[in-house]
């Protein structure tokens, strides 16, 4: 008797832990229903992806000259310890600037190690926000100048040397403004020293 007692009982507790578990679930469901969602329907609703979101290595697009500023100093493909960067580039003319004319990364060897973006002298590289890349092959060669456009090689050449012109320009009113800021604080201390 004793013993169907205690199975009858073991019985009702699994049914009521059953019934608990069972409340828990639709206490946490319920509570899901109304917070506002977390999905996208993807690929319909594009993801913005956070600043710090480190994707495929890319070219700036600097606003005054409307292009890249590549340079191909070929520091870059040095430093790449994938070895997975090729930079090819030739002189402008009347000019002692090279311009990168092939740059080809291959992603499928790319350790996103960032070594190449803290290489790169004019600072026309960064990690693109793409996350979505895909493909059916092994071949991963892209080549990072393809989306650009760019005028005819004299005309970008007078605009590349308009840019340089301004950026001394630039450089020469900071370091008269130093200058002057200096002088005008040693002579504020004289005259300070002097009173």
């Amino acid at each position: 008797m004793t013993e169907d007692n205690d199975q009858q009982r073991r019985e009702h507790g699994g049914i009521v832990a059953g019934f608990g578990s069972l409340l828990t679930g639709l206490k946490i469901t319920t509570g899901k229903i109304f917070k506002p969602k977390v999905t996208l329907e993807y690929p319909h609703q594009k993801v913005e992806m956070s600043e710090a979101f480190r994707s495929c290595i890319a070219f700036v697009r600097f606003e005054d000259i409307d292009t890249h500023d590549c340079i191909a100093c070929d520091a870059c493909a040095i430093i790449c310890p994938s070895d997975c960067i090729t930079v090819t580039g030739d002189r402008m003319p009347d000019s002692k600037k090279k311009r990168a004319d092939r740059f080809d990364v291959d992603f499928s060897t790319c350790s996103l190690c960032g070594l190449c973006l803290a290489a790169c002298p004019t600072d026309t590289l960064k990690y693109s926000a793409d996350f979505d890349d895909a493909g059916y092959q092994r071949g991963w060669v892209q080549d990072l100048l393809e989306p650009f456009d760019d005028p005819p090689i004299e005309e970008l050449a007078k605009t590349l040397t308009a840019r340089e012109e301004r950026k001394k320009a630039e450089r020469k009113a900071a370091r008269e403004a130093a200058k002057a800021a200096k002088a005008a604080a040693k002579a504020k201390q004289e005259e300070s020293g002097n009173a």
